[in-house]
């Protein structure tokens, strides 16, 4: 039990002659996941060693050209039949060796998305996650098949930043260090339980001693235009591992926001307010992190890291006109509103890491400690002008806003993993985190004679979180069969304290977290897995936050201090043929979910979104997967999912409980292509689709959009040229109607979609190096 065994053998072409310097790739028969990957030598000779009992698929691959797959059975040392290549030949100048993954893989519990090879490569990380299957962004949230509470992670490592943050640190890193992106539907017992699916984004590692580098840039145009300017390094020695990444990003976005709010009085509508909202963002930002791994011997491993984000500059302006019709006579009426606001932030992390080996069999300890501090300040200066029919100004109100907060986060864990036999692990930790945030704020001018929203009083907030964690898992193969299970056991307490209210918030609770994860694997055509996964979503440090934050005189944004977790069951089964065809059924039952819903005030006049918690979602359907690698230059990937989604909320004004409830169809079609005799020019060209659907108090209809990439190696891959086209057609917009009880309001959002992006990037130094980001986050920074 756990004996290892080499595996060698020949490479030949069909004519008979030695392949030297062919790929030579591992997969495991249960589940075609890679195991591990060789290179013939000059008498194109390749061995693997350290192979464990285990059925395999071998196969040789030489400049595009590939053997058939064999089948290998490991039980003791082996010499496999000769694996031979196409001989038809290509006379070069030089010989590059390249590898190429599948740009699709469907493993156990994940899908993963390699993007080394595509034209994604050279655009930036936000661009990739709008390009990968399953996943759908809109209006700068992730969600996948339709399923929100979607966590990010970095090399196994969650990014936890506010939402806004997560976007302005993916979109101003350049992909081309990401190795590929897994879609992660039942997480493991070892990651936390916050959440549901997890996004993982795998970065590059150094193979060869050496120094490298690139500096890269990005030009992207739509109204307005942005920029992003960066440069990597990388070195490894033979016991340091170092890196060390810079980017700036310069953006100028335009959005466009169209509230339509009919007030009702007596089951009659009184007035029809209709508010045009037209935002100009501009921000300048820099992302910085480095890396350090030290070897203080063949067992022993140090590492510290650290991620920085800087925000000197975030400057909003915001200008609505409100016009007001009176259902009565038709009289108009309005106000208009200018919203000046700065925003600042430094965002620093800081990781330090030590892996201890205990044999060559697998088993390890790992302790990680990890310490963040997030400092911003927010100025926010609104101006309001009320006008009658006839655009005289009548009447002004202008306030100004100081809002402040600083939050410390402080986390532990320990890790121990050991093979069990030969086709088993054994895993399992414990985890003490420690959350510290304090928020201040000020208002100064506002007029409480005038009718509109009524800011909050000066006021501080405390809020501490304290989180203990401990989990087990086991995984194994036998036969046809893979299982992964394990459980994780949470226990939280929180303490909130606000200056304006006599009432302390308290709470404490233990919770369970099981996962399982089944797959029969018959034979190479069917394969048939079931999984569950239990999973729970915090509030976020900013939505517990009972402050507001105003769009105009009459429209406000607003926190909840009583806030409570929310907890998902899902449950899913599949059956996938030949690898090409994927079916699966989906259950998916989810309590107290977190929304940002939008009520009008018919006594006040006010429209308010407030974040709270609704009864629960539930929802079930199927989902049609079809991959195909249909030429070595072309690979493409289908996605349909039909289902119901249904909600049920309660009215806080008038406190009814509704449910609402609609059949919802996703789609999603991406096409990559590799062209050119020297294979230097990628393509991608994808389009997504959903139909209207259900989120929260509102109705989403239905929306598109097509996008395009392409990417040119030149100068012997040392340069690249990148162009890119989003939202082709100028489709993308989002309109969201509440039409039930007193609520009757529509909203409208229209980003500035269709954007043009064109980039280089110069490579330097011993380009033998594979890149070697990497970036380390933790759970409790999500929730900032």
């Amino acid at each position: 039990m756990g004996q290892e065994y080499k595996v060698s053998g020949h490479v030949k072409q069909t004519d008979g002659a030695e392949v030297a310097f062919a790929n030579i790739l591992l997969y495991k028969v249960s589940d075609t996941s890679f195991v591990k990957g060789a290179a013939s030598d000059e008498n194109g000779v390749f061995y693997f060693d350290n192979v464990i009992h285990n059925q395999y698929l071998i196969r040789a691959s030489y400049i595009g050209n590939y053997s058939g797959y064999k089948l290998v059975d490991v039980n003791s040392d082996l010499i496999v039949d000769t694996l031979f290549i196409d001989s038809t030949g290509q006379e070069l100048n030089e010989v590059v060796v390249v590898s190429k993954k599948p740009t699709l893989e469907q493993k156990v519990d994940r899908l993963v998305f390699n993007i080394e090879n595509t034209a994604l490569s050279d655009s930036d990380i936000w661009d990739v996650l709008k390009s990968t299957p399953t996943v759908f962004v809109k209006n700068d949230g992730i969600t996948v098949k339709g399923e929100g509470g979607v966590q990010i992670m970095i090399n196994d490592k969650k990014v936890n930043l506010p939402p806004e943050d997560i976007l302005n640190l993916l979109s101003g890193t350049s992909a081309k260090g990401v190795q590929s992106i897994e879609v992660i539907t039942t997480p493991p017992a070892k990651y936390d339980a916050e959440g549901g699916t997890l996004i993982n984004i795998k970065m590059k590692k150094n193979l060869i001693a050496g120094y490298n580098g690139a500096v890269y840039n990005r030009y992207s145009q739509g109204v307005f235009p942005r920029q992003m300017l960066g440069t990597s390094h990388y070195f490894k020695g033979r016991q340091l591992e170092a890196s060390f990444n810079y980017s700036y990003t310069q953006n100028k976005i335009l959005t466009n926001y169209t509230d339509i709010t009919n007030f009702i009085e007596d089951a009659q509508i009184t007035d029809t307010w209709t508010s045009d909202l037209e935002v100009i963002y501009r921000s300048k930002k820099h992302n910085t992190s480095a890396f350090f791994d030290y070897a203080l011997d063949d067992n022993n491993t140090l590492s510290f890291s650290s991620i920085g984000t800087f925000t000197p500059s975030y400057l909003t302006r915001d200008f609505s006109d409100t016009k007001i019709q009176n259902a009565n006579n038709g009289d108009t009426s309005g106000f208009l509103t200018l919203n000046y606001a700065k925003f600042e932030a430094i965002n620093a992390a800081f990781y330090l890491d030590y892996v201890h080996k205990f044999n060559d069999l697998g088993s390890k300890l790992g302790v990680n400690s990890h310490f963040t501090y997030y400092d911003y300040d927010k100025n926010q200066a609104l101006e309001t002008d009320f006008y009658d029919g006839d655009g005289a100004t009548v009447g002004e109100n202008d306030f100004s806003t100081f809002n402040q907060q600083q939050t410390k986060l402080f986390s532990v864990q320990v890790d121990y993993s050991s093979p069990i036999g030969e086709n088993a692990n054994f895993e399992s930790g414990i985890k003490y985190a420690l959350i510290d945030s304090e928020s201040y704020i000020a208002q100064e001018g506002f007029d409480r004679d005038q009718e509109g929203i009524e800011p909050t009083e000066d006021g501080t907030f405390f809020y501490d979180e304290e989180i203990l964690a401990g989990y087990a898992s086991f995984d194994a193969n036998w036969n046809n069969w893979t299982m992964k299970s394990g459980l994780r056991a949470e226990y939280t307490e929180t303490q909130g304290d606000f200056s304006n209210s006599t009432d302390k918030i308290q709470n404490h609770y233990l919770e369970l977290f099981p996962t399982l994860f089944l797959q029969f694997n018959p034979n190479r055509k069917h394969r048939f897995g079931a999984s569950y996964k239990r999973s729970i979503i915090r509030p976020s440090y900013n939505k517990i936050n009972p402050f507001q934050v105003f769009q105009s005189n009459n429209s406000v944004v607003e926190g909840n201090v009583n806030l409570q977790p929310s907890f998902k069951n899902s449950v899913i089964m599949s059956y996938t043929y030949n690898r090409d065809y994927t079916f699966e059924l989906f259950y998916r039952y989810h309590r107290n979910v977190m929304r940002l819903l939008t009520f009008q005030d018919n006594e006040s006049k006010l429209l308010r979104f407030i974040t709270d918690n609704t009864d629960r979602e539930l929802a079930y359907g199927l989902d049609f997967i079809y991959r195909k690698e249909i030429s070595n230059s072309w690979d493409t990937y289908f996605l349909s999912s039909y289902y119901y989604g249904t909600e049920r909320f309660t009215d806080i004004l008038s406190l009814q409980t509704l449910d609402q409830g609609l059949w919802t169809l996703l789609l999603q079609f991406n096409n990559n292509f590799t062209l050119l005799e020297d294979r230097s020019l990628t393509a991608s060209l994808n389009y997504s689709y959903v139909s209207p659907i259900v989120i929260g108090n509102s109705r989403q209809e239905y929306y598109n959009e097509w996008g395009i990439s392409l990417k040119k190696n030149i100068w012997g891959k040392k340069g690249t040229i990148t162009m890119g086209l989003t939202d082709i057609f100028k489709q993308f917009k989002l309109k969201n109607t509440r039409k039930y009880g007193n609520q009757d309001n529509i909203s409208i959002y229209r980003p500035n979609g269709r954007i043009f992006s064109l980039g280089f990037r110069y490579n330097f130094g011993n380009m033998k190096i594979r890149d070697n980001y990497k970036s380390k986050e933790t759970d409790e920074r999500d929730r900032l």
